[in-house]
């Protein structure tokens, strides 16, 4: 897999700012923020249960659930926890493509043109898909701290994509990045101003899963 390169706030300010006009509305909608949170946080507690029943924890910060010693199993439970994690980053990330993919004529509903938006529930709930989003990213953190995969490994190549999907056109059919399509849904709301708040957010989880791509030996 060949990796997109830093993404930097600027680059990618100016980048949006050209080309989100280009947008007409989001695929997006708010029912598939909620859903993406719901999922974020499923698969990070597949990750965290599959380590139970292996009778493994990493308990290297708030990822884990009692923040306890470093317990490591034998080769065969880091290859289970490998395939554990990997799986987990595949599946979110097949979501968020499925999302991504949807052709850019859909119309949206009347209901959604026609109801105000609440937008203190609106904030709270990107916020809640960007907690959700770390608190995954964090967990796969952990885990590569203490087994120390690989480039080539299924976990790398999960995480090059997830990065792909929130930060490049490339990576699917519609050639719009999962950042786009973000900033686009929450302009059609108007709860967030004239700031850049969704951009400068966006931006902190693509530079965290780059930084998780250093990692990778």
């Amino acid at each position: 897999m060949q990796l997109l390169t830093s993404i930097t706030a600027v680059s990618l300010t100016a980048f949006t700012l050209l080309h989100l006009a280009t947008i007409s509305s989001a695929l997006l909608t708010l029912d598939v923020i909620r859903n993406l949170t719901e999922g974020t946080d499923g698969y990070r507690e597949r990750i965290l249960d599959a380590e139970g029943g292996l009778g493994v924890g990493v308990g290297l910060g708030s990822g884990g659930r009692d923040g306890g010693q470093v317990v490591l199993g034998g080769e065969g439970d880091e290859g289970e926890i490998e395939d554990t994690v990997a799986a987990a980053l595949r599946m979110l990330c097949t979501d968020i493509l499925i999302e991504l993919e949807k052709p850019l004529t859909a119309t949206p509903s009347p209901s959604s043109i026609s109801t105000p938006p609440d937008c203190d529930k609106v904030k709270n709930e990107y916020h809640a898909f960007l907690a959700a989003t770390v608190r995954f990213l964090h967990v796969v953190q952990e885990r590569q701290m203490v087994w120390r995969w690989g480039s080539d490994s299924a976990v790398f190549d999960g995480v090059g994509w997830m990065q792909g999907l929130w930060a490049s056109r490339s990576t699917n059919s519609q050639n719009r990045s999962f950042i786009e399509q973000q900033m686009s849904l929450y302009a059609e709301t108007g709860c967030f101003g004239k700031g850049n708040e969704v951009l400068r957010r966006d931006v902190e989880v693509v530079e965290y899963l780059n930084d998780l791509l250093d990692l990778f030996g």
